[in-house]
């Protein structure tokens, strides 16, 4: 075979998953690079190696410390609060939500999305009208500082749901390391429990309101003091 190229199975070893996953990767347009050859799926090599090499931890930005103290609402005002957000599936979506991100080297949106559809293709993260998305942990994908994406669907879309309720708004974490993905992680479930949180979230109040209120809940949630 040409040097040049990188079969589905080479490209299987270096990334660590099977070939099956490779295939649906490729079906579902995740990975990049991917060319037919005679029938066969190949990749160029020295694109698809550095992509690869791209996703390993702490690739896309230099290392720093770790906010161990990282709030939710910390992560939204280092990401974006979005309205109207158009879109007839997820994959114009996640595009939408990219495209609306200032421009960074360290932002690699191609890479992010690859890794978000491809964490999405195990089990949608979408339950109730809300997804919950971030970065496939076998893929990769850290940034400067992290950030959060709240984002207000215009209209109602299929996400592929458990429920089959269509999403209506979304959060996308995009962290800078695997502790602080972890915190903001735990934060979003813990929040996600509380009915106020979610009924408060759904009003779709004005970005500064809505940061105080998240703000509000996080301070009720994590910080009161032990019962009396």
């Amino acid at each position: 075979m040409d040097k040049t190229f990188i079969s589905i199975k080479g490209v299987a070893e270096k990334l660590g998953v099977s070939e099956k996953t490779i295939y649906r990767m490729v079906s579902d347009n995740q990975i990049p690079f991917a060319v037919k050859i005679g029938g066969q799926w190949r990749f160029k090599a020295e694109e698809v190696v550095d992509w690869i090499d791209s996703q390993k931890p702490g690739a896309a930005a230099p290392r720093r410390k770790t906010d161990h103290r990282l709030s939710l609402v910390d992560a939204l005002e280092n990401g974006a609060v979005l309205y109207r957000i158009h879109g007839s599936n997820r994959d114009e979506i996640i595009d939408e939500l990219l495209a609306a991100q200032p421009y960074s080297a360290n932002f690699d949106a191609k890479g992010i999305k690859i890794s978000l559809l491809s964490r999405e293709s195990v089990a949608s993260s979408s339950l109730d009208g809300i997804a919950w998305m971030w970065p496939d942990p076998a893929l990769p994908v850290y940034l400067e500082k992290s950030m959060v994406i709240l984002a207000f669907l215009e209209h109602p879309v299929d996400f592929k749901a458990l429920d089959h309720r269509k999403t209506e708004l979304l959060f996308l974490v995009l962290p800078a390391n695997n502790t602080e993905l972890a915190i903001i992680e735990r934060k979003l479930w813990r929040l996600s429990m509380s009915a106020s949180f979610l009924r408060g979230i759904r009003e779709q109040l004005t970005r500064k309101k809505l940061l105080e209120f998240i703000a509000a809940q996080e301070a009720m949630i994590f910080h009161q003091g032990p019962a009396a």
